[in-house]
């Protein structure tokens, strides 16, 4: 798998979708997330999207990634980043 490196910021992941941005680079970025994650001792993850067109096919790819790293996905859909930041803390 070939992911552009200019797609990561400091404090997010950015891209053109379809172009930079694939599908296929959100399912590697959430397995590669959801493997660190999970030597950690992480067993579950929250996911939020914002309401752009593309971020359902983007959430979904990254949430099986994240599920194929062998993590519990709590998909809590279109939201905030508060409140994203939120079910950080607080989902189990």
């Amino acid at each position: 798998m070939n992911i552009s490196d200019t797609i990561f910021r400091a404090y997010d992941i950015r891209g053109v979708v379809g172009k930079t941005l694939t599908e296929e680079a959100a399912f590697f970025i959430g397995k590669a997330i959801g493997e660190e994650a999970a030597e950690k001792g992480e067993k579950a993850i929250a996911v939020g999207r914002d309401g752009r067109l593309s971020s359902p096919l983007l959430a979904r790819a990254l949430s099986e990634g994240l599920m194929k790293a062998g993590l519990e996905v709590f998909d809590i859909g279109l939201v905030p980043t508060p409140v994203l930041y939120f079910a950080t803390f607080h989902l189990p």
